[in-house]
């Protein structure tokens, strides 16, 4: 009995309501502005690496001579991605052989020299930083870390140095300051190469 009158009694209250109720689930996840760094289609993620202040002001330089539709948060991206196609070229030299590098190549810096780039300091970068990474940026790099981990004792850092070399190179011999491509164009144009 007790519960009937609760029930007509919620009901006339429902009834006498002009708008209708939104739920709780669907305010929350109602669109709302945010504050802060713009939303991408895939988050990154940040990946620690000690830079030396040259390599920091090349990375503003690089930005420069990128198309208009990238900026400077996707050069850790590209530098990533010339990395890995120098990697897999290296490897598919080596493909009938029991090597993932050649025989030649024996330190970090002899990779410099075979893909001619100018070499890094030695000193150690004693300031730490985060670079953002799309997530297959962050496989490749923990990819190529690891073979020359293994290869030659070289760390995150010394990896990344060399990505921003090879990234240096490529923008050099292919300007795309004034393209109109974008992000996947610019890593297709990559793996061609």
């Amino acid at each position: 009995m007790k519960s009937e009158k609760i029930r007509e009694s919620r009901s006339k209250e429902r009834d006498n309501d002009e708008e209708p109720r939104v739920s709780t689930l669907k305010e929350l996840l109602r669109e709302k502005p945010r504050r802060g760094r713009p939303r991408r289609q895939v988050a990154r993620q940040n990946v620690y690496v000690a830079l030396h202040p040259e390599q920091k002001a090349q990375l503003d330089d690089l930005a420069g001579r990128l198309p208009k539709a990238l900026g400077r948060a996707d050069l850790p991206d590209l530098a990533v991605s010339v990395l890995t196609a120098r990697v897999e070229a290296l490897r598919t030299a080596v493909t009938g052989r029991t090597r993932e590098i050649p025989e030649g190549v024996t330190d970090l810096e002899s990779l410099y020299l075979l893909w001619d780039v100018p070499l890094p300091r030695r000193e150690p970068a004693d300031k730490w930083t985060s670079i953002r990474l799309s997530p297959q940026q962050v496989l490749e790099l923990g990819r190529v870390h690891g073979t020359l981990n293994a290869a030659f004792g070289a760390n995150r850092s010394e990896v990344f140095g060399l990505a921003l070399a090879l990234l240096a190179q490529f923008l050099e011999r292919h300007p795309l300051a004034e393209a109109e491509m974008g992000l996947a164009d610019v890593r297709e144009m990559i793996f061609r190469e």
